[in-house]
């Protein structure tokens, strides 16, 4: 069943990017020649189009990867999203036409709508995809504060457009872009702790700012390692990775023993079983990294091998 729900949504999506295309109005002057003003102006206007629909294709895409069946009650709310998603041709067009105030505010509530129903069924879907509780309350709580976030900057461009209506459209070619990064980078942070445990997956998460240093470093990282053709199995990167985190570790225990001598008795036993705390994950951590060096040589290996009969098949 999930295999029909999302052929029949790629379909549609399909669809409604030919419809916005093919509707592109060009005007031609008296003589005949194309006013290239308008045709750049409305293949912009397209191009914000595209990036909105391209993006929620690869999120809704990447939200269904992760589950094995769609309960009824997700299919009904993926199918009011394509409803409300069928109609931004027709906004588009409206929005080529006459790009005015209102004609923007149109563009805007219907994006908002559309953007709204999305996030709603891809919280769903990722907290059906979780099968450990805790996990699932910290990821669906981390995704309820983004579309938070989200849904009030769009109501905010949506006013900033009622008085400045070009600033607004380049803010609405932006958003869908980022919204695809921040899509990329989460995706490729899923890859990173797959191989984790869930109690070290909860301790990533608690450490995770002083893992990467700042939260611009783990974007930058992430997404970088996202371009990279050998992806999860390169073996340097989760060896950099995990050294930055067991260096976090390492430093947090120095300066929790320096700290020791001018404790009082309640701080310094409440230090200790901290100290304690971080030097069994230490060790956990160092089984970890053994255990993931084995699976990427092993990962390796098969590639290699695989590669190897191919290159006899061929001789």
């Amino acid at each position: 069943m999930k295999e029909r729900v999302v052929v029949f949504g790629d379909a549609i999506i399909a669809i409604i990017l030919t419809i916005i295309v093919l509707e592109l109005p060009i005007q031609t002057a008296a003589n005949g020649v194309v006013d290239m003003y308008s045709l750049f102006r409305a293949v912009g206007i397209y191009f914000i189009s595209f990036c909105f629909v391209a993006n929620l294709w690869f999120q809704t895409g990447y939200a269904f990867n992760k589950i094995d069946q769609v309960k009824n009650k997700d299919l009904v709310v993926y199918l009011l999203l394509l409803f409300f998603l069928s109609l931004v041709p027709s906004a588009t067009r409206l929005l080529i036409e006459d790009t005015t105030k209102q004609t923007l505010l149109i563009y805007g509530v219907l994006t908002l709508i559309v953007t709204f129903v999305m996030r709603r069924l891809i919280v769903a879907l990722t907290g059906q995809s979780l099968k450990d509780a805790e996990q699932r309350k910290r990821r669906v709580n981390e995704l309820n504060r983004q579309d938070l976030l989200s849904i009030g900057f769009r109501i905010v461009v949506l006013i900033f457009g009622l008085f400045y209506v070009r600033p607004a459209l380049i803010i609405y070619l932006i958003l869908p872009i980022m919204a695809f990064l921040q899509n990329i980078i989460d995706r490729e942070e899923d890859n990173l702790i797959a191989t984790l445990d869930d109690e070290q997956q909860a301790d990533y998460f608690q450490d995770r700012n002083q893992v990467w240093g700042n939260p611009m470093r783990r974007y930058s990282t992430l997404l970088r390692d996202s371009m990279k053709a050998n992806g999860d199995h390169d073996p340097d990167r989760w060896k950099q990775i995990m050294s930055d985190w067991e260096g976090h570790i390492n430093n947090e225990i120095n300066q929790k023993k320096q700290q020791l001598s001018s404790m009082n008795e309640h701080d310094k036993r409440r230090a200790e079983n901290e100290i304690d705390r971080l030097e069994k994950q230490k060790q956990k951590m160092a089984r970890q990294e053994a255990m993931t060096e084995r699976r990427i040589n092993s990962a390796t290996k098969e590639m290699n091998d695989q590669l190897q009969n191919q290159s006899k098949k061929r001789h």
